[in-house]
């Protein structure tokens, strides 16, 4: 947005205009009353021209029935009822990234003597990368145990990526509906939400009061009508941007000390302000919260130099943290703090310095030195993604500022992570990685909600019941380690890519969350695990069988065991309890395809895009199903009109490759998949299913080929790497293989022979420094599965090589 057109100039000549006696020639001084008024008549003429104009468009747009919904909730079909609105996001972010609130109806009206509690706020809020078990719902399963037999709702409208400015127009829509107590978790994405200075798609910073205006603009039916012309516009290419969660941040990075922050906190603060002052018009209670950052357990996503470092000082600096980097792997904390501190003297600016020292400073047990180095990190962390400790200090302040019918509950503080927290500073016991809580940080904060919400009440609320313990929550929910599986399975696919590829500790969190989702794998698959699974969702839906949530938990257990027509009966069950929602809608189609239901499955499927505002998500489905019917000409030709609409969509001609491929064409899936890569050399679908193709067709030398010559384009594909390494090591390429090892090494944890044959190729090259970084490594990986002896051997080794590379 921009406060005005450019500024340009305009040269005329100057001509010599003789006296005259018409006083209407005479320029009217804008100082005089008579001048002013003709001065003020003309401003007005100039606003109110385009205001009538841009009044009668909207009315006759109106009138017409144009446009899509701007509330937050909108008319369900089920009389009565209201639904989340799944395009509302799309008027602050890109429609193309398809980020929807979550899908749930609630009545309009609220029924008499319900509680209706809201909650506001980005991701966390929502509960990724688990929202059934986030704390909405934990929260939920404890007010409807200590208040049996009373309406208990609570409406979490959290989105993945908004921040304050949306949030202020949510908490406007759900003032309407008579809510009891809002609950505001909020201050994750101040700077890398929408008008932040960190932002992948809108950056620019204007004031607060524009802001508010474009908005304003974009929910008019004027506005979106100019919105869907210019997306008609002929472009280059048509492909719009797709979400890619956290990697489209990583080129935008704001120093600790950016200027552009004060505004960050001016508008937040506005913001919460102008939620508070909604909330409170409504009459309802507002419960502020402040949030959490891990300190402890995640490394800085970005550390930058301070400005103006000399390369003498860079050089000094890069032997120091190395160094000291190498020693806090092998847990040699003395010479590895003595170092580091060097590190910090030469550039305190360096967040992973900070970092690494802080935690020395936790295994030494200096819990206030550690926090503040720790917080530090934190602060210069370039991309910013945790919130710092000045956001929090603005909620604490706005909730003391406002009337007595806003309360703190002060979350940073309690779980260790604020400055003056006096327990240690939180991690992973918490959170899974920087912002989003492990199901006992959503436990915690649900327990302190609970407490608060039913404080908000006073004497209208009288306890029935005891408080659940996290056990008791726990069978509420369903969530067993047979879920707990399934969320961590939703959670590797976040983290194995950047920025979180870019931490420090990269290799061992993501060492940790493997073995873990192995161990839970091993057990997952006994069926004594799949049946006290299933017992407990049977009990937790006998005393909530309106949760779709465990109707969907459910399906799931019946399809692992096997259970189509019980699966199809839940998929059916929680369809029943929400509004119109295509993954359920998908799910039905499929198991009704298992069953050979082909024709009900196609009516599902017709039922779906009756629905769907975007037929494009349902091309898969349709495919799958002709697929499974065996019409693979069918299948093509819904494949074939789709790209039509949207020719660069890879991801459909990967499907269509491998129809080809199920067909037997293998010619054709061949040219596909090759014509893909052509276009878009980094699409790894396309090479993966290539290989797979040409390995199985006993091409072995041309699939080597097709990894290594795409390797290039494809440096985050862990996989690809290690096929290019292979190929490399087959003909003698040392300098290649260590390359593609490196490269492989940097997309997630290698298995710890692989580490100790890249440290001896390092070695072999002479990069003893990098050998001995990655033995070290090794050595933390072979610790952390109890194997003392490979342990010992690398540790022998590393000891061999200290000298020459000190």
């Amino acid at each position: 947005c921009r406060a005005g057109p450019r500024s340009s100039r305009v040269h005329t000549r100057r001509t010599t205009v003789p006296p005259t006696k018409d006083s209407s020639s005479v320029p009217r001084d804008p100082g005089s009353p008579s001048g002013a008024k003709v001065w003020v008549f003309g401003v007005v003429t100039v606003i109110a021209i385009p205001a009538l104009l841009f009044l009668g468009l909207e009315g006759a747009l109106r009138l017409a029935g144009y446009g899509r919904p701007t509330g937050f909730l909108i008319p369900d079909e089920k009389p009565g009822y209201v639904r989340t609105n799944p395009d509302f996001a799309g008027f602050f972010l890109p429609r193309s990234f398809d980020l929807r609130p979550l899908n749930f109806r609630i009545p309009a009206k609220k029924p008499p003597g319900a509680l209706r509690v809201v909650v506001l706020g980005e991701s966390a809020a929502q509960g990724v990368p688990a929202p059934a078990f986030g704390f909405a719902p934990q929260l939920r399963a404890l007010l409807r145990t200590r208040y049996p037999g009373r309406d208990i709702e609570v409406i979490n409208t959290g989105i993945v990526a908004i921040n304050s400015h949306v949030v202020y127009q949510v908490a406007k829509n759900l003032a309407a509906f008579a809510p009891d107590v809002f609950i505001v978790y909020l201050g994750n994405n101040e700077v890398v939400g929408p008008y932040g200075p960190g932002s992948a798609f809108l950056s620019k910073m204007p004031p607060l009061w524009l802001i508010r205006l474009s908005e304003a603009v974009k929910f008019s039916r004027t506005g979106q009508l100019v919105a869907s012309l210019l997306e008609k516009l002929p472009r280059a290419s048509r492909r719009a941007p797709a979400w890619d969660g956290m990697a489209m941040f990583v080129d935008n990075a704001v120093r600790g000390d950016d200027p552009r922050l004060e505004k960050v906190y001016r508008n937040f603060e506005a913001n919460l302000g102008d939620i508070v002052r909604v909330a409170t018009k409504s009459g309802a209670q507002t419960i502020l919260c402040t949030v959490v950052a891990n300190l402890r357990d995640s490394a800085p996503f970005l550390s930058l130099h301070q400005p103006g470092l000399g390369a003498t000082e860079l050089a000094a600096w890069q032997t120091a943290f190395e160094r000291g980097r190498r020693e806090w792997l092998l847990d040699e904390d003395a010479a590895a703090r003595s170092d580091l501190e060097e590190a910090l003297r030469i550039d305190p600016q360096y967040a992973d310095t900070s970092f690494l020292l802080g935690t020395l400073e936790l295994r030494a047990g200096h819990l206030d030195a550690a926090r503040k180095l720790l917080v530090d990190a934190l602060h210069w962390d370039a991309l910013r993604f945790r919130p710092d400790p000045r956001l929090n200090q603005i909620i604490r302040e706005v909730a003391a500022g406002k009337a007595s019918r806003v309360s703190l509950v002060d979350v940073a503080r309690e779980l260790g992570a604020d400055p003056e927290s006096p327990g240690p500073p939180a991690g992973r016991e918490w959170l899974f990685e920087h912002v989003h809580f492990d199901w006992a940080g959503n436990d915690r904060v649900a327990q302190l909600l609970a407490r608060a919400v039913e404080a908000t009440q006073g004497a209208r609320m009288t306890a029935a019941g005891p408080w659940l313990d996290s056990a008791g929550v726990a069978r509420a929910l369903a969530y067993t380690p047979h879920e707990r599986l399934a969320v961590l399975r939703h959670n590797a696919d976040i983290v194995r890519r950047p920025p979180f590829s870019n931490q420090l500790t990269y290799f061992l969190d993501q060492a940790k969350l493997a073995r873990e989702m192995a161990g839970l794998e091993a057990a997952g698959r006994q069926p004594p695990t799949l049946r006290q699974a299933a017992a407990m969702t049977a009990a937790a839906l006998a005393s909530d069988p309106d949760n779709p949530d465990l109707h969907t938990i459910a399906e799931g257990l019946a399809l692992e065991s096997g259970d189509i027509e019980h699966a199809l009966a839940e998929a059916r069950r929680a369809a029943a309890l929400l509004p119109a929602d295509l993954a359920l809608w998908g799910d039905q189609a499929s198991l009704l395809s298992q069953l050979g239901r082909f024709d009900e499955a196609a009516a599902v499927l017709d039922g779906a895009a009756r629905h769907e505002a975007d037929p494009h998500r349902l091309v898969p489905m349709r495919a799958a199903l002709e697929i499974r019917r065996h019409q693979y000409d069918a299948a093509r030709a819904v494949f074939d009109r789709a790209l039509v609409r949207e020719p660069h969509d890879a991801r459909l001609r990967v499907m269509r490759g491998n129809l080809a491929r199920i067909a037997g064409h293998d010619a054709e899936a061949e040219r596909e998949f090759r014509a893909i890569l052509e276009a878009e050399p980094g699409d790894e679908a396309a090479l993966e299913a290539l290989v797979s193709l040409l390995m199985a067709s006993g091409q072995t030398q041309e699939a080597e080929k097709a990894s290594e010559a795409m390797a290039e384009a494809q440096p985050r594909n862990q996989l690809n790497n290690l096929r290019a390494t292979q190929a490399a090591e087959g003909r003698g390429a040392l300098e290649a293989s260590v390359k593609y090892l490196l490269r492989a090494a940097q997309c997630g944890p290698l298995p710890t022979a692989l580490e100790v044959s890249l440290a001896r190729q390092l070695h072999q090259l002479g990069r003893d420094n990098d050998s001995l970084l990655h033995l070290a490594q090794a050595r933390r990986l072979s610790q952390l599965d109890g194997d003392a002896e490979l342990t010992g051997s690398i540790e022998d080794t590393i000891r061999r090589l200290r000298g020459g590379a000190r």
